[in-house]
C-alpha cells in the first residue's frame, strides 16, 4: 500500500531538515511492506523552512511539498495534505504527523504495522497504559490536555481515550476520501478539527485502534497551542453533539 506521511510545517528551518532525512532515509527502508512517501504543507514559513524542504527533496524523490501562500491553520494544513494525497499522490492511507518533534519518527513503523492487522484507524495513544506526555508540562497543561479528551468522549459518546492526538494513521479508501476535506465544511481550521476527524472515521464504522505513544517536549521555540484552541474544541464537541445525537459505530479493539 502507499502511505503518505502528512507534515505541516510553520518555521521548523531548525528541525525540518534532520525530521525528514530521518523519516525518508531510516524509516522509511525499516517499512518493507508499504511504498511511502512524505508530504510537507508549509504555511508560508518566514524563516525559509519550505527551502530546506525543497533542497530535500532533490535527494528523496518521495518527499513532496505544498507551499502555501499564507498560515491558515493546523487543520487547514491537514485538510490541503489529505485531499492533495488522496487526489495527486493515490494515498492508500495517510499519516497525521507533526514536524515540530513532538512525534518520535519510530512511531510510523507501529502505525503501518497495525495497518497491516487490518486496522482503519490507528490513534497514537498518550492515555493508555504504555502511553505519555512530557513531564516538563506544568500541571494546568497535563489538565487541560486530558479534560479535553475526556469532555469529548463523555459527550460523544467515543469509545477512544486519547481525543485529541495529533498522530494518527487513516486507511483512505471508503474512509478518509469521505472525510469533510474542505474548509467550508470542517467545524475547525485549527486542533480541533482532529475532534471532527475522529468522530467521523468513527461514526463511518472504521475499524480503530490507539496505540501507546511517548509525546515528546518540543526541541526548538515553543508550543503552538493556545487559550483559543480549547475553548475551539469545546465548540466542536457541543457542534456535533447536537448535530447528530446518535451515537457512532464503535468497532474498536
Amino acid at each position: 500500500m502507499k502511505i503518505i506521511v502528512i507534515i505541516p510545517t510553520f518555521n521548523e528551518k531548525e528541525s525540518v531538515g534532520g525530521l525528514l532525512e530521518n523519516i525518508a532515509g531510516k524509516i522509511f527502508k525499516e517499512v518493507p511492506n508499504h511504498q511511502i512517501g512524505i508530504l510537507v504543507v508549509d504555511g508560508a514559513s518566514p524563516d525559509g523552512t519550505a527551502d530546506i524542504v525543497k533542497a530535500k527533496s532533490a535527494i528523496y524523490p518521495n518527499l513532496n511539498l505544498i507551499a502555501e501562500k499564507k498560515k491558515r491553520g493546523i487543520g487547514s494544513a491537514y485538510i490541503a495534505g489529505m485531499k492533495y494525497a488522496i487526489e495527486k499522490l493515490g494515498a492508500d492511507a495517510v499519516i497525521e504527523f507533526d514536524g515540530d518533534g513532538q512525534h518520535n519518527p519510530e512511531d510510523i513503523k507501529r502505525l503501518a504495522a497495525e495497518l497491516d492487522k487490518g486496522y482503519d484507524y490507528v490513534i497514537g495513544s498518550r492515555y493508555i497504559l504504555g502511553g505519555s506526555v512530557p513531564k516538563e508540562w506544568a500541571h494546568w497543561r497535563k489538565f487541560l490536555s486530558k479534560f479535553g479528551g475526556l469532555f469529548a468522549k463523555i459527550i460523544l459518546n467515543l469509545p477512544t481515550n486519547d481525543n485529541t492526538s495529533g498522530l494518527k494513521l487513516s486507511r483512505v479508501k471508503n474512509l478518509a476520501e469521505r472525510l469533510p476535506l474542505d474548509e467550508n465544511k470542517v467545524l475547525s481550521k485549527y486542533y480541533a478539527y482532529k475532534i471532527h476527524f475522529l468522530y467521523e472515521m468513527i461514526k463511518m464504522g472504521a475499524k480503530t485502534k490507539e496505540i501507546p505513544i511517548k509525546f515528546l517536549e518540543r526541541r526548538n521555540g515553543s508550543s503552538k497551542s493556545t487559550f483559543r484552541d480549547i475553548f475551539d474544541s469545546l465548540r466542536v464537541v457541543l457542534a456535533l453533539k447536537f448535530r447528530n445525537n446518535k451515537s457512532p459505530q464503535h468497532k474498536l479493539s
